[in-house]
């Protein structure tokens, strides 16, 4: 599997269908921009360092999060 269908899994797996809009984020590697509906976004993507599935919240773009299983 490669670092976007892993990104991808993810988000499919964690987030209900049709309760976000889902963009390219290029800043980050594999990365994809979820807005809800309220306008807050998660930010996903692939870590090249620690080869893992990541996630942030807006505002706090400069801390992530592991997502455990997708590594």
């Amino acid at each position: 599997m490669d670092e976007e269908q892993k990104v991808m899994e993810w988000i499919t797996s964690e987030l209900e269908p049709k309760t976000y809009t889902l963009q390219n984020y290029p800043v980050y590697r594999s990365g994809k921009r979820i807005f809800d509906r309220s306008g807050d976004y998660l930010i996903v993507y692939f870590h090249p360092l620690l080869k893992k599935v990541v996630y942030t919240f807006k505002g706090i773009e400069d801390q992530f999060f592991i997502a455990h299983n997708y590594c």
